[in-house]
Protein backbone atom coordinates (compact mmCIF):
# COMPACT_ATOMS: atom_id res chain seq x y z
CA UNK A 1 0.00 0.00 0.00
CA UNK A 2 2.82 2.41 0.88
CA UNK A 3 4.49 1.58 -2.38
CA UNK A 4 1.45 2.47 -4.48
CA UNK A 5 1.10 5.81 -2.62
CA UNK A 6 4.79 6.49 -3.31
CA UNK A 7 4.41 5.68 -7.02
CA UNK A 8 1.25 7.77 -7.27
CA UNK A 9 2.99 10.66 -5.49
CA UNK A 10 5.99 10.49 -7.82
CA UNK A 11 3.72 10.44 -10.88
CA UNK A 12 1.87 13.49 -9.55
CA UNK A 13 5.11 15.39 -8.95
CA UNK A 14 6.51 14.48 -12.38
CA UNK A 15 3.27 15.49 -14.10
CA UNK A 16 3.60 18.90 -12.49
CA UNK A 17 7.14 19.28 -13.87
CA UNK A 18 6.09 19.13 -17.54
CA UNK A 19 6.80 22.53 -19.05
CA UNK A 20 4.78 23.85 -21.95
CA UNK A 21 6.47 24.12 -25.31
CA UNK A 22 8.03 27.51 -26.05
CA UNK A 23 7.06 29.50 -29.15
CA UNK A 24 10.43 28.76 -30.77
CA UNK A 25 10.11 25.02 -30.11
CA UNK A 26 6.62 25.04 -31.63
CA UNK A 27 7.85 27.03 -34.63
CA UNK A 28 10.64 24.53 -35.27
CA UNK A 29 8.10 21.70 -35.38
CA UNK A 30 5.54 23.56 -37.47
CA UNK A 31 7.92 25.12 -40.04
CA UNK A 32 9.82 23.66 -42.96
CA UNK A 33 11.81 24.86 -45.94
CA UNK A 34 10.63 23.19 -49.13
CA UNK A 35 12.55 22.94 -52.39
CA UNK A 36 10.67 24.48 -55.28
CA UNK A 37 8.67 27.53 -56.21
CA UNK A 38 5.76 29.19 -54.46
CA UNK A 39 3.17 28.19 -57.07
CA UNK A 40 3.92 24.47 -56.79
CA UNK A 41 4.13 24.64 -52.98
CA UNK A 42 0.77 26.42 -52.72
CA UNK A 43 -1.03 23.96 -54.99
CA UNK A 44 0.71 20.95 -53.40
CA UNK A 45 -0.36 22.10 -49.94
CA UNK A 46 -3.98 22.48 -51.09
CA UNK A 47 -3.83 19.00 -52.62
CA UNK A 48 -2.34 17.35 -49.51
CA UNK A 49 -4.79 19.05 -47.16
CA UNK A 50 -7.67 17.71 -49.24
CA UNK A 51 -6.04 14.26 -49.28
CA UNK A 52 -5.98 14.35 -45.47
CA UNK A 53 -9.72 15.11 -45.37
CA UNK A 54 -9.68 18.85 -44.81
CA UNK A 55 -12.27 21.04 -46.49
CA UNK A 56 -10.62 24.22 -47.72
CA UNK A 57 -12.57 27.07 -46.14
CA UNK A 58 -10.55 29.91 -47.63
CA UNK A 59 -7.24 30.65 -49.23
CA UNK A 60 -5.41 33.76 -50.35
CA UNK A 61 -2.79 33.14 -53.00
CA UNK A 62 -1.29 36.64 -52.73
CA UNK A 63 -0.57 36.33 -49.01
CA UNK A 64 0.08 32.57 -49.13
CA UNK A 65 -2.52 31.56 -46.57
CA UNK A 66 -4.60 28.38 -46.72
CA UNK A 67 -7.21 27.50 -44.11
CA UNK A 68 -9.17 24.27 -43.87
CA UNK A 69 -11.09 22.18 -41.40
CA UNK A 70 -12.51 18.72 -41.01
CA UNK A 71 -16.17 18.00 -40.52
CA UNK A 72 -17.55 17.79 -36.99
CA UNK A 73 -17.33 14.35 -35.42
CA UNK A 74 -19.31 13.33 -32.36
CA UNK A 75 -17.31 11.47 -29.71
CA UNK A 76 -19.38 10.46 -26.69
CA UNK A 77 -20.99 13.63 -25.35
CA UNK A 78 -18.78 16.05 -27.18
CA UNK A 79 -18.10 17.18 -30.72
CA UNK A 80 -14.68 17.71 -32.20
CA UNK A 81 -13.06 18.84 -35.41
CA UNK A 82 -9.63 19.94 -36.59
CA UNK A 83 -8.57 23.22 -38.17
CA UNK A 84 -5.42 23.57 -40.21
CA UNK A 85 -3.71 26.73 -41.46
CA UNK A 86 -0.67 27.05 -43.69
CA UNK A 87 1.34 30.14 -44.54
CA UNK A 88 3.79 30.05 -47.41
CA UNK A 89 6.49 32.48 -48.45
CA UNK A 90 9.04 32.34 -51.28
CA UNK A 91 12.64 32.65 -50.03
CA UNK A 92 15.23 32.80 -52.77
CA UNK A 93 14.85 31.18 -56.16
CA UNK A 94 14.17 27.62 -55.08
CA UNK A 95 13.12 27.71 -51.41
CA UNK A 96 9.63 28.13 -49.98
CA UNK A 97 9.20 28.57 -46.24
CA UNK A 98 5.99 27.05 -44.96
CA UNK A 99 4.42 26.91 -41.54
CA UNK A 100 1.45 24.75 -40.70
CA UNK A 101 -0.59 25.03 -37.52
CA UNK A 102 -3.10 22.42 -36.46
CA UNK A 103 -5.76 22.88 -33.77
CA UNK A 104 -8.24 20.38 -32.35
CA UNK A 105 -11.51 22.01 -31.29
CA UNK A 106 -13.62 20.20 -28.73
CA UNK A 107 -17.13 21.37 -27.87
CA UNK A 108 -19.06 19.79 -25.01
CA UNK A 109 -22.45 20.57 -23.56
CA UNK A 110 -23.78 19.98 -20.11
CA UNK A 111 -26.46 21.34 -17.85
CA UNK A 112 -24.18 24.31 -17.20
CA UNK A 113 -23.90 25.31 -20.85
CA UNK A 114 -21.56 24.73 -23.76
CA UNK A 115 -17.80 24.76 -23.38
CA UNK A 116 -15.32 24.94 -26.26
CA UNK A 117 -11.64 24.09 -25.92
CA UNK A 118 -8.87 24.47 -28.47
CA UNK A 119 -5.89 22.15 -28.27
CA UNK A 120 -2.77 22.93 -30.30
CA UNK A 121 -1.39 19.80 -31.94
CA UNK A 122 2.40 19.62 -31.68
CA UNK A 123 3.15 16.10 -32.88
CA UNK A 124 6.49 16.27 -34.77
CA UNK A 125 5.82 12.99 -36.62
CA UNK A 126 2.50 14.26 -37.96
CA UNK A 127 4.05 17.49 -39.25
CA UNK A 128 6.97 15.58 -40.79
CA UNK A 129 4.50 13.30 -42.62
CA UNK A 130 2.54 16.34 -43.87
CA UNK A 131 5.70 18.01 -45.16
CA UNK A 132 6.97 14.80 -46.76
CA UNK A 133 3.68 14.46 -48.65
CA UNK A 134 3.76 18.13 -49.70
CA UNK A 135 7.35 17.79 -50.93
CA UNK A 136 6.40 14.63 -52.89
CA UNK A 137 3.46 16.46 -54.48
CA UNK A 138 5.76 19.36 -55.39
CA UNK A 139 8.20 16.92 -57.00
CA UNK A 140 5.40 15.40 -59.07
CA UNK A 141 4.15 18.82 -60.15
CA UNK A 142 7.65 19.98 -61.07
CA UNK A 143 8.27 16.92 -63.23
CA UNK A 144 4.85 17.08 -64.87
CA UNK A 145 5.55 20.68 -65.94
CA UNK A 146 8.65 19.69 -67.95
Amino acid sequence: MKRSFLIFGLMFILAGCVTPMSAMQRRSIESKELEGNFEDAFKATLQVFQDYGYIIKDSDHASGVIHGETGIKQVWLRMENYEITATLEQFGDNIVKERISLVKKVKSSSQYGTQEDSIIIDDPELFQKLYNDIQKEMFIRKNLNK
